[in-house]
């Protein structure tokens, strides 16, 4: 049994969503959503260090994977569920499609990378200069405009999930899920995967999507239009509603999402970012911080 917090929506027994939350969220992010699929049996855990699980503290992803993984095999109807992942959600989900990809049905990965990037550096910078500033209201609002999330109750409810944030764990699953790369499992997951990113995502997520989607072998890697990082929840929610039903009902997907057409880089550097080191080492921090 997972010891993961949880936001249960639905009836035991229909098929099952794990939905997964991204770094300074909780859980509660996907009230709306899941709201919105009586059809589902939805679980929406607190990732460690995040939320009811914040004592938790945040380990690795593999080791938030393995939670996850359990929170399946004791919750999930017949020990199945579907996943959609969002940013740091993304990257637990492609842990499970690298290491548990037999618990998985249909995923949907959004907003996340395995291709590294210049800018990753000053932004892991910038985030450890304002995880200690969390608590304060100025500065989570902050973050959430910068997310694209109007005034109003959202963004209200939004600063309640990343003030519950846990600062170090906030800095750590950072790091971590921008430490995600390719891996030998991955690209042999079987489960039909949805990689989405919204057009004015970073560079390197919308390239990872497309690359995942070429490689992987039941993958698709689509594009929102207009749309920035989070675009679901927070800026296209009826859109992302329509997206997340379509494809776990293995159905056509709605026409705002177009192909992903983005160039790649050079194969040869592709082929140097495949199998990096385990994931704990991305993680690890200078002592006394």
């Amino acid at each position: 049994m997972t010891d993961l917090a949880i936001h249960e929506t639905g009836t035991p027994g229909l098929p099952t969503v794990v939905l997964l939350h991204g770094v300074g969220n909780t859980g509660s992010m996907w009230a709306e959503l899941a709201a919105a699929l009586p059809q589902f049996y939805c679980l929406a855990p607190d990732l460690p260090g995040h939320g009811d699980s914040r004592e938790l503290g945040w380990q690795s992803r593999g080791d938030t994977a393995r939670r996850v993984a359990d929170l399946i095999e004791a919750r999930a109807t017949a020990g199945r569920a579907h996943l959609v992942g969002l940013s740091l959600g993304g990257s637990v989900a492609l842990e499970l499609l690298a290491t548990r990809p037999e618990l998985l049905d249909r995923v949907i990965v959004d907003g996340c990378a395995v291709l590294p990037s210049a800018v990753i550096g000053p932004l892991k910078l910038g985030v450890a200069a304002i995880s200690p500033l969390l608590q304060f209201g100025v500065v989570a609002r902050a973050i959430g405009r910068a997310l694209g999330i109007s005034p109003g109750p959202g963004l209200e409810d939004f600063v309640a999930q990343i003030q519950a944030a846990d600062p170090r764990s906030f800095r750590r699953a950072f790091a971590d899920a921008n430490a995600t790369r390719i891996t030998t499992g991955l690209l042999a997951a079987p489960c039909p995967t949805l990689l989405v990113a919204g057009e004015r995502e970073l560079r390197h997520v919308r390239q990872s999507s497309r690359l995942l989607a070429e490689r992987m072998p039941a993958a698709e890697a689509r594009m929102v239009p207009g749309a920035g990082h989070g675009w679901g929840p927070t800026q296209l929610p009826d859109v992302h509603r329509q997206m997340v039903e379509a494809w776990l009902g293995g159905e056509a997907l709605p026409p705002e999402l177009v192909v992903e057409t983005i160039g790649l880089p050079a194969r040869s550097h592709i082929s140097a970012w495949r199998d990096a080191p385990d994931d704990r080492s991305t993680t690890a921090e200078p002592r006394g911080s």
